[in-house]
This record gives structure tokens, C-alpha cells and sequence, in this order.
């Protein structure tokens, strides 16, 4: 458990105290296990907690352990853009009005994709496929340099001996306008059931590029997915009888039943500084029994000139997001909303962030911190009451008796 907790600590959402065998008032003999998984590209960790020398406990593990590996790996058939037959791979390569047959786990994925797109007033969007790419942000590119296995694209950029595609150079802005423009027309992707079956329907629209190059609309449902397979995991957990302990994917997802050591079986979420001149973390929080995704600006980016491109593309400028929150986390809900909202909220900004989490979030937990106009963190904004927090930075809000953010 001490390498689990490590390994979230790591990577950038929270770190996850260890457990022990104090007992907890449970008898047996408490300890923890994981799973790993390998899928989307990431790694995803199954952790439980139980008395395991009870045979009965290891034998529903075991079983529990093979069932997540075929709901994941369905999960990945059904939505990995890198899986050619995937419903998502195939609607993506689908002609502009087309209608495209799909899976009830895709359909049931994409749904709340399309929920979370007019929840959010397009400040989610699926439909940033391409910027992403243009960016150099998707699977095709391995530490931001292409993988010769993959085909080149007609607006990648080519290293001078022309070998390999980097991401290390502005795209051609052309492209950025295309692409921005083909993601406006999200609100067309039309998704619904049909004598027992389901479909999507691909907006009749295409963008050319300079080269004659065609695109019509494509999806990128791995973050959301992340979320909603959490989501899936904790609720087989709890069908297999395992009180204890929480799923992670990708260090950006995670739901979580109780902790055995905690109290009042509550986890401390430690939340990653986005800083790296500091170590150690800008706030802690306890959940129990709750989903939650945190977004970044900092895991995924690079520098160019003066500007530093991340991996959150804004879907209104086609771009990577500009200076302003460095990072955020949403507690309450499911995991697959909170995925979309945690990218939503990093997209708005600040000032209309903190309205959209008055008006639509006061059930929800949200940690923010934001970077000054100079690029570092320089403050905290929250809905949680008496947050602890980096002394490093300010706490850049009150709460009123409504429970509403009021920004300094």
C-alpha cells in the first residue's frame, strides 16, 4: 500500500495514507492489496482492503480482479481511439452524415459525454480530437515526438531530415482555425436507440485544409470514460462485498469506498503542487465513499519560446488553455461527471468558473489553485470550509452564508 500511495503522490492527484493491521474494531487480520491495469495508454490501480487470510476474502479478490479486467478491456474495445474497431475509431472515420452503429456501453458513455457538453456550455467538448492532435497531446506522440508506426497527418510538423513529427513547433495557424471551427459543430452530433439498437449520427459538415485535406467530426471519450469506469469498479466492489478501499485511472480519476484506517473511514487526499520549484502539496482533503477527477496544466506540456502549451484544449480559441487555474479538483457525483467539469472548469477560468460553481456546484467539493499573471500559483480558491492549504500561497476567496465563493 506504501508504493500505491507513492505512486499517487507521484503523479499528481493525491497521495493515500497507508494501511496497517491495527484491526479497526473488525477483528481479522487487515491488509491491502492492488491491481494494476494497463489500459488507455495509462495505468489504472485497483486497491482493497479486507482480511485476507480469510480464503473467502482472497478467492472474491481474485474474482473480483478478473471481472475489472473484462469490463476495462471492453471499456477499451468500445472507446479507445487507439483501437481501430473501436465504436469511437470507427464513428471518427465515418463520412460527414453518416449514421454509425454502436455499443450500449459506448452509447451509454457518449450520452453523458453529450450531457456534460450542454451542462457545461461547451466548455467541455469531446470534439477537440484534432487540436489535441495538432498539439501533439494524443497517443500518436510518445514524449511529444511521433511514433514512425503511426501514419503522419498532413498538419504535423517534420523534424529537418524528415524523419519524425515533433510537437516542439507552432502548428500552422490555418489549422488551428479548422479545427476549432469542425468542434463548434458538436451540437449536431445527433446519439439515440432504434428498435433495440443504437446509433450516432455524424454531422453533415466537413473543413478542408490547405493541402486539400478533409476532416469531419471526431470524439475523444478517454477522460470521461476514465470517470465512468471508476465509477463501474467501485460499484463491483461493493457487489463483491468490499467495504473498504478505492480505484484509480490514470491518477486523474478515482472513486473511493471507505478507508480502514482513516477516521470515520475517511481518506486524506493530499493535492499535488503544480509548482515545481515547490515540493510537497497545496492542499489536503477527506472524502469517504465519493468519486473525484483532478485536471492540470502541469503533467502534460511543454514550453516553446515564452508560451507553455498543456494538454487542456480550450474548445472556443482551438488552442491549449492559457495562464490562469493550474489546477482542479471536483469531489461529489460520479467520476465520469466530475472528469468533464474538472476540464470545464480549467477551461473557463477563474471569474466564470467560480459563477459556473456557485450556480451549479454547492453539492460539490472544488479545490482550485491559480496562477498569477506572471505564470507561478500564487493562490487557492475553494467551496471547502476551512481548507487546509500550502501556507506557500494565499486562500483567495471567502464563503458567504449561501455557501457561494466571493473572490478577494
Amino acid at each position: 500500500m506504501l508504493a500505491v500511495a507513492a505512486a499517487f503522490a507521484a503523479a499528481c492527484i493525491m497521495a493515500l495514507p497507508a494501511c496497517n493491521n491495527s484491526g479497526h474494531g473488525n477483528g481479522g487480520d487487515y491488509s491491502s492489496l492492488a491491481r494494476y491495469y494497463n489500459k488507455f495508454d495509462t495505468v489504472a490501480t485497483l486497491v482493497v482492503t479486507a482480511d485476507f487470510t480469510n480464503s473467502e476474502n482472497t478467492e472474491k479478490l481474485s474474482n473480483l480482479g478478473a471481472a475489472v479486467e473484462n469490463f476495462l478491456t471492453g471499456l477499451e474495445n468500445s472507446l479507445s481511439t487507439t483501437v481501430a474497431t473501436s465504436c469511437i475509431s470507427r464513428f471518427n472515420a465515418a463520412a460527414a452524415g453518416e449514421e454509425v452503429p454502436l455499443d450500449e456501453l459506448t452509447y451509454t458513455v457518449l450520452s453523458e459525454a453529450v450531457a456534460m457538453y450542454e451542462y457545461t456550455d461547451g466548455y467541455y467538448n469531446p470534439a477537440v480530437y484534432y487540436s489535441v492532435d495538432l498539439f501533439g497531446f494524443s497517443p500518436r506522440f510518445n514524449d511529444l515526438t511521433w511514433s514512425a508506426s503511426l501514419p503522419a497527418q498532413p498538419y504535423d510538423r517534420l523534424s529537418e531530415d524528415g524523419t519524425y513529427v515533433t510537437a516542439l513547433a507552432e502548428p500552422d495557424e490555418r489549422y488551428v482555425e479548422l479545427f476549432k471551427d469542425l468542434a463548434s459543430h458538436m451540437s449536431e452530433l445527433e446519439i439515440y436507440e432504434r428498435d433495440g439498437a443504437y446509433y450516432a449520427l455524424k454531422p453533415d459538415y466537413t473543413v478542408t485544409g490547405p493541402n486539400g485535406d478533409s476532416y469531419t467530426l471526431a470524439l475523444d471519450l478517454g477522460g470521461i470514460g476514465k470517470g465512468y469506469a471508476a465509477d463501474v469498479v467501485t460499484s463491483m466492489m461493493e457487489e463483491y462485498g468490499f467495504e473498504y478501499g478505492f480505484f484509480d485511472f490514470g491518477s486523474s480519476s478515482v472513486s473511493a469506498r471507505q478507508s480502514y484506517e482513516g477516521e470515520d473511514g475517511k481518506w486524506e487526499l493530499n493535492l499535488v503542487n503544480p509548482d515545481s520549484s515547490l515540493s510537497g502539496t497545496y492542499a489536503r482533503v477527506y472524502v469517504s465513499s465519493a468519486s473525484l477527477s483532478t485536471s492540470g496544466d502541469y503533467e502534460k506540456c511543454y514550453t516553446l519560446g515564452d508560451a507553455t502549451y498543456c494538454h487542456i484544449i480550450d474548445p472556443f480559441t482551438g488552442r491549449p488553455k492559457s495562464i490562469g487555474i493550474a489546477a482542479c479538483t471536483v469531489i461529489g457525483g460520479t467520476a465520469a461527471r466530475d472528469d468533464a467539469l474538472t476540464t470545464a472548469l480549467s477551461v473557463m477560468g477563474e471569474e466564470k468558473a467560480v459563477q459556473f460553481i456557485n450556480d451549479n456546484l454547492k453539492d460539490y467539493q472544488v479545490v482550485m489553485i491559480v496562477r498569477g499573471d506572471d505564470g507561478p500559483c500564487d493562490h487557492v480558491v475553494t467551496n471547502v470550509e476551512n481548507l487546509e492549504y500550502n501556507p506557500a500561497y494565499t486562500l483567495g476567496n471567502t464563503i458567504d452564508g449561501q455557501g457561494n465563493i466571493v473572490l478577494n
